[in-house]
């Protein structure tokens, strides 16, 4: 691919990963970025956006196509200087100035066992990408090589979804509290609402910019589904598979919507159930752990851990599944036969999931909660929905509410000390409680610790 610039959308948004980027460019650790992600999350276009605009050298390398045969050129000792004259750019220049950016690097193992040869090989800054780097951890044919960052991408955030609409302002002043003017809430409110149908894919936000129609980005997000659940097919040998990944998406919901509170089977043994009685063909346990294995480290679905009888020193991982975008899972609830109220439950606690889970995925400088995942808790017969360790031991105790419903498992884990400090989050403007305090749905994420002035740094 020659060399010729940049080119932007039509409609442009802007990132945090941007950020992220530079961070990364500017400590000249000489270690390999790996950038990880869901298909169409937008690695490719932000990678592009930023290697443009901060380097004066770009080669751009696309393993799904590799037209100028990159991977036949790697044994050469000028491999880099050849490949430059194949694509007609003049000139390799070895130095921070140039990149070299390698995509879809799960379909060559030459290239991805090769990265840190590649490193020692090179002086340029280096980054990697896939869409289905979960191939790289099923796979024996592929190593995990050393010398590697990371840096995992998601679909906007609701700050940057309310960033894209104007929004953003107001989301970081509003009061907490319900101490700001009403007019803030009310467009909070909305572009919440708005959010938690149709998600944050680049493509669905940019479509919702343009035409204001729910509709629209209903049918880019059914693309965006049968296209990954395609694309899969051709990384499982057995021929259920796709059953088994249609059925597993519904149960996620399923889940969520019967699961009573205080009990209820693990993820793995609710969805195996589920898939055998829908699928009504022989399914293993082991297929579906397959399954659910490639969806998380696809970045389709998410895990949260247990903290068990409200000590959040006995983990159970892995316990319960959600969507990673809430436009999927309000996608796949219209495939499902479940109450109306469970549905609305099922997307604000999927919000609330996406926007706290952030929190986790944070680069450990700017992290100010402990463990790798969401948590939730139960108690006896109570089940508080997260629960958040923040970084100087406070347990934040979150029951995320679709309306003004009474708190309960709130009230029980505060008074008996199993929680530090006590929070409703519900689609209100906030207020102060005697037991417990209530603040915005839609600031459950953005805003942790609740009652904390951020500070908000961005890099030129």
């Amino acid at each position: 691919m020659r060399n010729r610039g940049f080119i932007r959308n039509e409609i442009e948004l802007e990132r945090d990963v941007q950020d992220e980027l530079l961070e990364w460019k500017k400590k000249r650790h000489h270690l390999v970025l790996q950038v990880e992600g869901p298909r169409q999350v937008g690695k490719t276009h932000e990678v592009r956006k930023f290697a443009y605009l901060h380097y004066k050298q770009v080669i751009y390398v696309n393993m799904v196509r590799d037209e100028f045969g990159f991977e036949d050129l790697l044994s050469e000792n000028d491999f880099m200087n050849q490949y430059c004259q194949r694509t007609g750019i003049d000139g390799f220049v070895d130095d921070e100035s140039t990149i070299l950016i390698i995509d879809e690097i799960q379909e060559s193992t030459v290239i991805y066992n090769s990265i840190r040869d590649l490193r020692e090989r090179l002086s340029c800054d280096i980054i990697v990408s896939g869409s289905y780097l979960a191939r790289t951890v099923n796979s024996k044919d592929f190593f995990l090589p050393a010398g590697i960052a990371y840096l995992r991408m998601f679909p906007l955030s609701f700050k940057e979804f309310c960033r894209s609409i104007d929004l953003e302002g107001i989301l970081e002043r509003v009061h907490l509290f319900g101490e700001s003017p009403e007019e803030e809430y009310e467009q909070l409110e909305e572009a919440y609402r708005i959010y938690r149908h149709i998600g944050g894919y680049p493509q669905v936000v940019t479509t919702y910019i343009k035409t204001k129609d729910e509709n629209d980005c209903m049918e880019i997000l059914g693309d965006l589904i049968r296209t990954f659940t395609a694309e899969s097919r051709r990384f499982f040998s057995n021929s259920t598979a796709l059953s088994i990944f249609s059925e597993v998406y519904k149960s996620i919901l399923v889940q969520m919507a019967e699961e009573k509170k205080g009990g209820g089977k693990s993820f793995i043994e609710f969805v195996t159930n589920f898939v055998k009685d829908s699928v009504k063909e022989p399914v293993s346990r082991n297929e579906v752990r397959a399954a659910a294995s490639w969806l998380l480290y696809s970045g389709i679905i998410g895990y949260c851990d247990l903290y068990n009888n409200g000590d959040v020193t006995d983990v159970v991982s892995n316990r319960r599944a959600y969507f990673a975008d809430t436009g999927i899972a309000y996608y796949i609830s219209n495939l499902v036969t479940v109450a109306r109220d469970a549905i609305e439950g099922m997307l604000t606690e999927t919000f609330a999931y996406t926007e706290i889970d952030r929190l986790y995925q944070m680069p450990v400088g700017k992290k100010v909660v402990r463990g790798d995942k969401p948590c939730f808790s139960i108690c006896g017969d109570y089940e508080l929905d997260f629960v958040v360790v923040d970084h100087e031991y406070l347990k934040w105790g979150i029951e995320v509410k679709t309306g003004d419903n009474r708190a309960k498992s709130l009230v029980f884990f505060k008074e008996r000390g199993m929680i530090d400090k006590a929070f409703r989050a519900a689609p209100t403007k906030g207020g102060h409680g005697e037991k417990f305090d209530t603040i915005p749905i839609y600031l459950v994420g953005v805003r942790f610790p609740y009652g904390v002035p951020i500070i908000r740094e961005r890099t030129n």
